[in-house]
């Protein structure tokens, strides 16, 4: 009989520390369920289908993690960016874009209430077509993130309203002039993206399927150091390092350096200097798009939510132009000319000389290379 009571006093002894611990046997039951939702990984702002970089957001200083919410802001900015964008993009690429937008929230206020990033819609690949760029702005009202795209007066209205603990002032002002109204690249205001003096082949319409002869613009050769064609403030899109950089320049317009490998390690808004290195030539198309050649900078000029046609454009002392009959692109100073295949030599940031008349818009064979005829795209 005393082995018997100690037995049962020992058993209710264990099951009093059981009640106590909140530890069912066998882990099941409720204090279970809660140790298993307390350990599971938290959803992750990088999904496996690549629709928003891996990049952590960090707050201006580089100090700390985006707050609870940056997650949720990214889905509504790549909402955004389908809804918005996304028939321009159909147009653009003649197909529809076979990967989602990819979002980064670059930066959030130190309360949590403020956000900047960037978000692009990939090029798929082998097309001619550019990726299509934005930038977004975010404001949390308390119960929802009230955000907009670059090319949009509520992201001009929502930058110019940012805190300086977001964003510097000079920087607002430039982004809302990149958002707002029309642009036109002044004479003498951009130079080539590399060192003056310094001799470049000029290549255009990627594979020779671009729309437009010069959509896809890019340079190659030389030292292979793609430098910034002017001032402004510098930043990443499609979620690398090296790949694709756009620089933001105080009159509104922003240049784009598509392909780039080895890129400098400046923080998304750096303020950079007409003539600074920005990496050096690759095939990295992180943006999508058809893969280049060989080592190239893709080079287009932006404005809000297009990208601007380049025919006219005053680059480097040179004017880029095109012809439909035939469908030609190429750059002219006076009475010189270059095709696709011949070489430019960097003015500098002077005006492009004026062109002399001409009856006939097919230009002359260039005098520092060969001509390489562009092939008309098929249809």
């Amino acid at each position: 009989m005393v082995v018997s009571v100690l037995v049962g006093v020992a058993l209710l002894a264990v099951a009093e520390r059981t009640l106590l611990d909140s530890t069912p046997l066998g882990g099941e039951g409720p204090a279970g369920s809660r140790l298993a939702v307390s350990s599971r990984t938290p959803r992750s702002s990088a999904p496996p289908d690549g629709g928003v970089s891996p990049r952590p957001t960090v707050r201006p200083g580089g100090h700390g993690t985006a707050p609870p919410g940056t997650a949720v802001l990214a889905d509504q900015v790549r909402a955004l960016m389908t809804d918005q964008r996304g028939a321009a993009a159909r147009e653009a690429f003649g197909m529809n874009p076979d990967k989602p937008p990819v979002v980064l929230v670059d930066r959030v206020s130190p309360d949590g209430t403020w956000a900047f990033g960037t978000a692009a819609i990939p090029a798929p690949a082998g097309t001619a077509a550019s990726p299509r760029l934005a930038f977004f702005a975010a404001h949390w009202t308390g119960e929802r993130w009230s955000a907009a795209l670059s090319g949009a007066s509520a992201f001009s209205r929502l930058v110019r309203r940012s805190p300086a603990a977001l964003m510097p002032s000079g920087e607002a002002r430039a982004l809302a002039a990149f958002s707002d109204g029309d642009a036109a690249v002044r004479p003498g205001a951009l130079m080539l993206p590399w060192k003056i003096g310094g001799t470049w082949t000029l290549d255009t319409a990627d594979g020779g399927t671009a729309p437009r002869p010069l959509d896809g613009l890019a340079f190659s050769g030389g030292d292979g150091r793609v430098l910034a064609a002017g001032g402004g403030r510098l930043y990443r899109f499609c979620g690398t390092d090296d790949g694709l950089l756009l620089i933001v320049h105080a009159d509104g317009l922003g240049t784009a350096y598509d392909g780039l490998r080895d890129t400098v390690p400046l923080r998304d808004g750096s303020v950079v200097q007409r003539g600074d290195p920005l990496g050096r030539t690759g095939t990295a198309r992180p943006c999508g798009g058809m893969a280049p050649p060989g080592p190239q900078v893709r080079f287009g000029v932006w404005h809000g939510d297009r990208r601007m046609p380049l025919d006219g454009v005053p680059l480097g002392g040179w004017t880029l132009r095109e012809t439909a009959r035939p469908l030609l692109g190429f750059a002219e100073r006076g009475p010189d000319q270059v095709l696709s295949g011949g070489t430019l030599t960097n003015l500098g940031p002077v005006p492009a000389a004026p062109s002399a008349p001409t009856r006939s818009p097919a230009p002359a064979p260039p005098k520092d290379g060969p001509v390489l005829p562009l092939p008309v795209p098929s249809k």
